[in-house]
């Protein structure tokens, strides 16, 4: 059932594993294998008909240090899954699941996840997301800001400098419209390194206007919230975006700000 794809990282999924050290490579191989094509497609088959059928294929595209990250493609449509690690303690993919969700309700900017299922059986969780046709996840390579482009062959392309002012006002514009005035909760633990930020394929078609590639950008990790001031909460995106431009995160929490205005 699971397959290559060239959609992302051209290879197997073990490969990719994080294990603690008493969890065997061999076993946490067998475990994935069978709460993937076994328990969690019975789970969509009797909770989710709309999302199964008896050709689902599943595709490894992508990882990260939090998730290992696949296609779902039911013959019908595509939607994204991402798995927690196997060294991941149990339960954090349902926070994040559940942050998503809170983030998502009123705000197109974050991937609204589909559903969660968990098992403590083989210690894996699992939650379901629309699909982004190859999309690009902004991360630092060599201190290097860029995207990884999955096609024709899955590499790295870092931003020209005018470019990367550009994304980084806009990362930190993403950043501060997902802060509620009114509950004071807002995003914490966002990684740049991390793939929290991906744009769509075509962005680069418009990557001189801000506005643009802000709509174009979408937020897919949300690790923690956090409970704060607002004077606070800009004090934690400056010191989480040390690397950032100062000025572009001036300018970007002024453009986090309008979209705000205007989605009120």
């Amino acid at each position: 059932m699971k397959e290559k794809e060239a959609l992302g990282i051209n290879d197997y999924d073990f490969i990719y594993y994080e294990l603690s050290p008493e969890q065997q490579p061999i076993e946490e191989v067998i475990k994935t294998s069978e709460f993937i094509e076994n328990d969690f497609a019975n789970y969509l088959k009797e909770n989710y008909p709309n999302y199964y059928s008896k050709n689902i294929r599943i595709k490894f595209i992508n990882w990260g240090h939090m998730e290992v990250v696949y296609v779902l493609d039911n013959g019908h449509k595509k939607y994204t899954l991402l798995m927690g690690q196997p060294n991941l303690e149990y339960g954090k993919v349902k926070s994040e699941y559940d942050n998503l969700k809170i983030l998502s309700k009123n705000n197109d900017d974050v991937v609204s996840p589909l559903l969660y299922y968990g098992s403590p059986k083989y210690n894996r969780e699992i939650y379901m997301t629309p699909y982004y046709y190859q999309a690009r996840c902004i991360s630092y390579l060599d201190e290097k800001l860029g995207i990884y482009v999955p096609e024709p062959d899955y590499h790295f392309e870092e931003f020209k400098e005018d470019d990367k002012d550009v994304i980084e006002e806009v990362i930190t514009a993403k950043i501060i419209s997902l802060y509620n005035q009114n509950t004071h909760i807002g995003l914490d633990e966002f990684n740049v390194n991390s793939g929290d930020f991906i744009l769509e394929k075509g962005f680069e078609d418009t990557i001189n206007n801000v506005n643009n590639v802000f709509n174009d950008m979408k937020v897919i990790a949300a690790r923690k919230l956090v409970n704060m001031s607002l004077d606070d909460y800009i004090d934690l995106i400056y010191e989480r975006l040390e690397k950032f431009n100062s000025k572009n995160i001036d300018k970007g929490i002024d453009l986090g700000f309008s979209k705000v205005k205007k989605r009120t």
